[in-house]
């Protein structure tokens, strides 16, 4: 399998990171060391080149993205198994990335949905 590629233009005021080869954890970690750093505020990551992808490496840029509040963060080219991915870990890919997904409510009162113990 081909090795990860990161690449990096800047148009504007915008970085753009494109990735292609094999996405999976060390990928991942070098992308989230490279937003973080990142001076621009506006960020385009386009994964429409990578041809493979490590579900961890997901959970690992989700959990980078989550945390860069300060940044307004675009994915781009993902599959929707991805996309599907980074929602669960709190990342919602088809908007600009710079908040949280709201927590999972839970229902309220007693007896709704809740475990009940039995006796």
């Amino acid at each position: 399998m081909p090795a990860c590629s990161l690449e990096r233009e800047v148009n504007g005021s915008t970085a753009f990171f494109r990735i292609s080869g094999k996405f999976d954890g060390a990928c991942a970690w070098q992308l989230a060391g490279r937003l973080e750093q990142e001076p621009l505020s506006v960020v385009v990551v386009d994964f429409s080149q990578a041809n493979e992808f490590v579900d961890s490496g997901i959970a690992i840029i989700a959990s980078a993205l989550v945390s860069s509040r300060e940044k307004e963060i675009r994915l781009e080219g993902l599959r929707h198994h991805q996309e599907r991915l980074f929602k669960y870990f709190g990342v919602d890919p088809s908007h600009a990335i710079h908040r949280r997904l709201p927590a999972p409510r839970l229902p309220e009162g007693p007896g709704r949905g809740a475990a009940k113990e039995v006796v």
